[in-house]
């Protein structure tokens, strides 16, 4: 097996993003921003997203965020589908100045399903390290895994998706997967082209959620034990 590496993508755009506890009724949250200036409409089928998250020992990339540091990068696998098999995954380093995010993807040709256990993680970070040729050395610290619905906007120039039923398991320091937190979170994001962030801001007020910090790692490394043993 060869696992080489190619780049699918390179993305910049805004991101905005709204943290809600509680339960949310979908169908309410659908009517309430098909309503919206933006008149959001769904376009795919949802789909659950699964992703392991990379860190240094001293967790760089947690307390980046949590420090408020202008400049943020987070590296991460992600795969869809079963959670419990690691199937056509892609490595991810996204980074963030402010609103402006920048992803780079990177597939993985010739990657054989693997069970989402301590072996297959083993095996994909393994890859991880060896294929980005980061300087420092990376630890799969935790998983998320939520199902994802998917909008567009009327004029089709804002996208927007709504993640429910967040779960994550802790990975560092552990050798089995037997612990796993559920959340009473949901996350609202919206994506854009920056050329279009004044008509998103103008048009913000008709959408009544208030702006957090949302990130999926970050609610989770808050929330889980993670362990240095």
């Amino acid at each position: 097996m060869s696992n080489r590496l190619k780049t699918s993508s390179s993305i910049n755009r805004l991101e905005r993003k709204w943290a809600l506890s509680g339960n949310v009724d979908l169908n309410a949250f659908s009517i309430a921003i098909s309503k919206s200036n933006f008149f959001f409409r769904e376009i795919y089928s949802p789909r659950s997203i699964n992703t392991v998250y990379f860190d240094d020992t001293s967790f760089s990339s947690i307390n980046e965020n949590l420090d408020g540091v202008t400049y943020k990068k987070k590296f991460r696998l992600r795969w869809y589908g079963d959670s419990k098999v690691i199937s056509k995954p892609q490595l991810e380093i996204k980074s963030k100045v402010g609103f402006i995010t920048k992803k780079k993807t990177f597939l993985i040709d010739d990657f054989d399903d693997t069970k989402f256990d301590y072996e297959g993680v083993v095996k994909i970070s393994n890859i991880f390290q060896e294929k980005l040729k980061i300087n420092k050395i990376l630890k799969p610290i935790l998983s998320t895994h939520y199902l994802r619905y998917y909008f567009l906007s009327h004029n089709k120039n804002i996208r927007s998706t709504f993640d429910v039923n967040l779960r994550s398991h802790q990975l560092f320091g552990s050798n089995d997967f037997s612990f796993k937190k559920n959340f009473n979170n949901q996350v609202f994001e919206i994506k854009y082209n920056k050329i279009y962030d004044n008509y998103v801001k103008n048009n913000l007020k008709d959408i009544s959620f208030r702006m957090s910090k949302s990130s999926k790692y970050i609610i989770s490394a808050l929330n889980v034990p993670i362990s240095f043993s």
